[in-house]
């Protein structure tokens, strides 16, 4: 009886140290490795475009698993794999946590948009829709019937303009204020009443459409911001009829911003990895003009990747779209 006893208790304990090891979820701690590669080519498709392009511009993504005490010892073993700490969810209400998602996707495939057009120097083809709201002060009731990824087209109506952006506020808080929303592609109505507080109310960004809308974007799930400098190329190729890929694979990570920028990201070991397995021959990376390779800049961490995986795909640093543009086109 006693035997039994001691196996049942070591059992016991044998069982509930697999799944602190194994199965159970450190708070706030997430795994990044490698994640999987969308082509930007197959993503975008331009109306009347039916050229065939040879080559691919690879999107790379970054997988985020929640940590356990086991992969939290292998990611700290691995080269390519790491730990981050995100507090980034907490306090940010349910109903708001899904749209904020769909939020920032739209307004990435917009830059891109945007972004490309500016680059073919043809943007005068866009027009501003209205504003698309990124965030909303959910301590002020009275703005319970304004959602987040609405598109805001008309202020007592009248339409939406960008100086009228800047003074939404001030107005919110003046009168009652009729606002027109699309939301989900349907237009409604609403009205906010009269709001008394001093502090921050909402935000948001100017959203703007094609006149003669051509472009048409699947992200197939790979929508995150930093993709948008390889989702802008393959946009760009695309409207100009330009083949800047000559058959190469090409991969790369970036925000795209203002003006064609593309901004720091996050993930470079993890994305170097995975753009080295898929074959890619260039990966185009931001880069720090005033850093050098000591420093922990995205293009810096891509070089040491790269060298440490003994791989001969080519490192490119740029700081804009335009960069990236006049190395493929001289480098044909």
């Amino acid at each position: 009886m006693r035997v039994h006893k001691k196996f049942l208790v070591m059992l016991i304990i044998g069982l509930t140290a697999i799944y602190f090891v194994f199965f159970f979820k450190i708070p706030n701690r997430y795994i990044l490795k490698p994640g999987p590669l969308g082509d930007a080519v197959q993503m975008v498709s331009v109306k009347h475009e039916s050229e065939e392009i040879n080559g691919k511009i690879y999107v790379t993504t970054v997988s985020r698993r929640p940590a356990t005490l086991a992969s939290y010892l292998a990611a700290l073993a691995s080269y390519y794999s790491d730990v981050k700490t995100d507090y980034t969810n907490q306090g940010i209400m349910g109903k708001d946590n899904r749209d904020i998602q769909q939020a920032f996707m739209a307004n990435s495939r917009q830059a891109a948009i945007v972004e490309a057009y500016r680059a073919a120097k043809i943007e005068n083809e866009l027009t501003i829709k209205g504003v698309r709201i990124m965030a909303v002060n959910r301590d002020v009731s009275n703005l319970d019937e304004l959602r987040v990824n609405d598109i805001l087209t008309a202020v007592n109506e009248e339409p939406v303009t960008q100086e009228m952006l800047s003074t939404l506020t001030d107005t919110l808080k003046a009168n009652t204020t009729s606002l027109t929303v699309i939301r989900n592609g349907e237009t409604q109505d609403l009205s906010i009443d009269k709001i008394s507080f001093d502090g921050y109310l909402l935000n948001g960004v100017l959203a703007i459409e094609e006149k003669t809308p051509t472009v048409t974007i699947d992200s197939k799930g790979f929508g995150g911001p930093s993709g948008g400098a390889m989702l802008t190329l393959s946009i760009y190729q695309q409207i100009t009829g330009q083949d800047l890929l000559n058959g190469r694979t090409i991969a790369g990570t970036g925000t795209i911003e203002s003006a064609g920028g593309v901004g720091q990201v996050g993930g470079i070991s993890q994305k170097v990895a995975a753009a080295h397995s898929a074959g890619a021959e260039l990966f185009f990376v931001p880069d720090l003009a005033e850093l050098d390779l000591t420093t922990t800049s995205n293009y810096a961490e891509a070089v040491r990747t790269r060298d440490f995986l003994q791989s001969d795909m080519e490192i490119i640093p740029v700081n804009n779209i335009q960069d990236i543009i006049r190395y493929l086109e001289t480098t044909i």
